[in-house]
């Protein structure tokens, strides 16, 4: 019933991941409904969608759903509010950034310079065989780095979104209080 009546192509559903079709502006309108129709409190859907963000930031790559979800489970927050989360921080345009990122915060924090050969490695030549090759020289700059990210990050969004959602749900409220007022 609510299937397209000409399939996509696999180069469609792939382009979609990178531009939208239905353009930035809807898209983000369509995430802020979403957020503010999930069930329960806005502590309870700001806790999982900052904790969505949060482990965007960490150089845990491959695990960030499973990790986002046992700390969300532990917060008590919204799962569903985690994932959304998790997707808006976590995707092909912003991981080399957060990646580039974490790794020059780490490399400072440890006392490390940061040299023109790495950034030149680093922006052209950069292959997941590194982090097999040498695991260390990249994840614990990235791990350590990342943990300023994350609080951070977990703080203003959780605020942020505690607010938006909190506006919504009483706009909401209202204008179904109103409609049946009318009545």
């Amino acid at each position: 019933m609510f299937k397209r009546r000409q399939k996509r192509s696999r180069w469609e559903r792939a382009r979609e991941i990178f531009w939208p079709s239905m353009g930035w502006r809807r898209l983000a309108g369509y995430y802020n409904h979403r957020m503010g129709r999930l069930p329960g409190t806005p502590d309870f859907i700001a806790s999982g969608f900052a904790t969505g963000i949060a482990i965007s930031f960490t150089p845990l790559i491959g695990f960030h759903i499973m990790t986002a979800g046992v700390i969300t489970w532990l917060l008590g927050g919204s799962l569903l509010a985690m994932v959304l989360g998790s997707v808006l921080a976590g995707n092909p345009w912003t991981f080399p950034l957060i990646w580039v990122g974490t790794y020059k915060l780490g490399k400072a924090l440890l006392g490390q310079h940061w040299s023109r050969a790495e950034s030149s490695t680093l922006e052209h030549g950069f292959t997941f065989s590194d982090i097999l090759e040498k695991p260390m020289g990249l994840l614990l700059p990235m791990a350590l780095g990342s943990l300023p990210l994350v609080i951070l990050s977990w703080v203003v969004s959780f605020y942020f979104v505690r607010q938006l959602v909190k506006r919504y749900k009483e706009a909401r409220l209202a204008r179904i209080y109103k409609r049946h007022k009318k009545h």
